[in-house]
């Protein structure tokens, strides 16, 4: 039996690359600096604290005297700084030398700023795959933090204390588990129910009496409630007291202490896991449903949970089609990356948020997938990559992508699937104005249909979520193909706006996906349609892309439709919308029906506009396109991008085109 229970204090603090600056200073006001004052006021009581690098230069440029405030605290031995990867990447996405790369890059952060040498480690998003442990303890690293779920899933019985020892090819890194059930009770439960909790370890072997609490800095502060219970209701200052005060069984303590005083509890060989919940929400909704219909089979008998988990963080890149896109893009300039600057923007691209979604993750949100792009084609301006025509199996379908690169535009068509455009890169404005997001089912969309809780209710931001906003279930749209752009359609009527937006046409699916034979050259893209007869041409220079297409066939459809979608940021923004011959038809998220041969879209916050002139009159509709999706406030609805449909006749008695252009604004 241990004479006292030694208790970590760790806070992981993070905002991702892209976030808007309004949401920093409403986290940092209601979490960041109301957290650390506790403490300050506190000198006695020991924190260990690891803040992402794109919340460290947030700080240091807006509240330099928050990380003065921190430096004094690490200085006199109260803060304890753990390290991490300095964007915030999930290791298990990246190539090893950017890695190592990302983890330098916080040490040398760290020592200079904190003046710490910190040899800790935050995982983000607890994602662990025991290949990790080489180029970890190769950066330099000693410990890191995973779930003790992590430990179950390895066949470690119960809820682990002490701390292990992972090793892979002679290399080892040390783990402390995190406990789950502290999660769940810190601050929402009463600190005398946290204390008897803790007071259960006296029963373990001194090495075992070790209980790590890890959490989210954001969690006391800007969750739902939390801000009045943690700091006007006082819950923290309470439960530090408590703590303090039952000193004669519990130590509060730090990593670095516990590594000087105690041994490994023994080696830890871990499955490939994240946390629980990020390991149900890398599911698709009908297998989280059976998941959790198991979790109900077996309350009754934990010892057998541990045999149960959901999927591999890696899913995320399958389920969502825009992440692996990011995802390949990425790789794609870490390979070709060979400056100080072409670095720079890589490693700020590797921010995981964009990636996936759960309650957290930020896929759905247009914003942070925005800044991916950016920092994507910034690095890949500073290489200066040549004009041309090349081709990249960038999906790893077997079958390659062909890119356009002119240097305003660059370009990445996808032939066997229709000779869609798969990404649209205008440089100047360091924008993928093809950064779309398809609407897909999600597991939580079962609330919208069946009513979701009244804010009163939600306690913790998984508990049944708040519906933010009424008729949500009108929105609730799913798409049968990835809304992408230069898809085409065969139609038997001419849809509305409002049939375009919810889908209420028939997508005729082999169609919009047809494989098309490509011939390139001069910076032309020849794509022919063996099936159904209809064909295009693509040719791109400079600021302008053409798109010509054929019909060398009869059609029984009346109809031919092209469609684009178009990637904004606000449907109602009054600094961009669409023009036809001058004059302003609508907001980017507006409903619209007219016939032209020419249309604009002007968008004066990000400074470019894309103009779309066709060689003869076509039917025009535009309609927006809203996701329904979950944050830890509640869902709501996003709104993601304009749809266009340029309508006309069949069969296409001589060749149709649309010639694109893309112009910088003169401010």
């Amino acid at each position: 039996m241990a004479l006292k229970v030694k208790f970590v204090i760790c806070l992981h603090s993070h905002q991702p690359v892209g976030n808007l600056d309004f949401v920093f200073e409403d986290v940092y006001r209601q979490s960041y600096a109301p957290f650390l004052k506790v403490f300050e006021n506190m000198p006695e009581i020991p924190v260990s604290l690891h803040y992402s690098g794109p919340l460290l230069e947030w700080l240091d440029m807006h509240h330099p005297e928050y990380l003065d405030t921190i430096a004094e605290m690490a200085e006199r031995g109260q803060a304890e700084m753990v390290g991490g990867a300095f964007y915030e990447p999930i290791l298990t996405l990246l190539p090893t030398k950017d890695r190592i790369a990302q983890i330098h890059l916080m040490q040398r952060y760290l020592l200079q700023r904190f003046h710490s040498d910190s040899s800790g480690f935050w995982l983000a998003e607890r994602v662990w795959e025991q290949g990790l442990v080489t180029g970890m303890a190769d950066a330099g690293v000693r410990y890191t933090l995973v779930d003790h779920t992590h430990f179950n899933y390895g066949g470690f019985e119960g809820v682990p204390g002490g701390y292990y020892t992972a090793e892979d090819r002679g290399k080892a890194v040390t783990l402390f588990p995190i406990n789950e059930k502290l999660r769940y009770l810190i601050p929402f439960s009463e600190p005398e129910k946290v204390l008897a909790y803790l007071k259960t370890f006296l029963d373990r072997p001194d090495d075992e009496a070790i209980v790590v609490y890890a959490d989210d800095g954001e969690k006391f502060g800007s969750w739902p409630g939390t801000h009045e219970l943690v700091y006007k209701e006082k819950w923290l200052r309470r439960f530090l007291e408590l703590a303090a005060a039952n000193n004669s069984w519990l130590e509060l303590t730090s990593f670095e202490k516990i590594l000087r005083e105690n041994r490994s509890c023994g080696l830890a060989y871990l499955p490939d896991a994240s946390y629980r919940e990020m390991m149900e929400w890398a599911l698709e909704p009908e297998q989280q449903e059976r998941l959790d219909k198991l979790y109900a089979d077996f309350e009754k008998k934990p010892e057998l949970q541990s045999f149960i988990r959901g999927g591999s963080y890696r899913n995320f890149r399958k389920k969502y089609p825009e992440s692996f896109l990011m995802y390949a893009r990425m790789l794609s300039l870490s390979e070709k990356a060979d400056t100080k600057e072409s670095r720079s923007f890589l490693y700020r691209s590797q921010c995981n948020c964009a990636y996936w979604h759960g309650v957290f993750g930020g896929i759905y949100l247009p914003h942070l997938r925005n800044a991916v792009f950016e920092n994507i084609i910034a690095g890949e301006k500073a290489l200066n990559e040549p004009v041309g025509i090349t081709a990249a199996d960038l999906d790893l379908d077997g079958r390659d992508e062909w890119i356009i690169n002119t240097d305003k535009m660059k370009l990445i068509f996808d032939p066997d699937r229709g000779g869609r455009l798969l990404s649209w890169d205008l440089k100047d404005q360091l924008t993928n104005f093809q950064s779309t997001f398809s609407r897909r089912p999600e597991y939580y969309h079962r609330y919208v249909t069946e009513g979701g809780a009244k804010s009163s209710e939600m306690a913790g931001v998984h508990d049944t979520p708040v519906l933010k906003e009424p008729d949500l279930i009108k929105d609730l749209v799913y798409d049968s193909y990835q809304r992408l752009s230069v898809i085409e359609h065969r139609l038997n009527r001419m849809p509305s706006p409002e049939e375009i937006r919810t889908l209420k046409f028939p997508a005729d699916l082999p169609f919009i996906q047809r494989p098309l034979a490509l011939a390139a050259g001069a910076g032309r893209l020849e794509m022919t349609d063996s099936r159904f007869g209809v064909n295009k041409t693509v040719q791109g220079a400079g600021n302008t892309v053409s798109i010509t297409f054929h019909c060398d066939r009869e059609s029984e459809f009346p109809f031919l439709a092209m469609e684009w979608n178009l990637f904004t940021l606000s449907p109602d923004a009054p600094d961009k919308g669409f023009f036809v011959n001058k004059t302003f038809i609508g907001h980017a998220g507006a409903e619209n029906a007219l016939k032209t041969d020419n249309l604009l879209f002007r968008d004066e916050y990000r400074g470019f506009s894309i103009s779309f002139r066709l060689s003869e009159k076509a039917e025009i509709r535009i309609a927006p396109l809203y996701t329904v999706n979950l944050s830890e406030s509640g869902i709501e609805r996003v709104f993601q991008n304009s749809t266009l449909f340029f309508v006309v006749p069949m069969p296409i008695d001589h060749p149709l085109k649309i010639q694109v252009q893309y112009n910088q604004l003169i401010s």
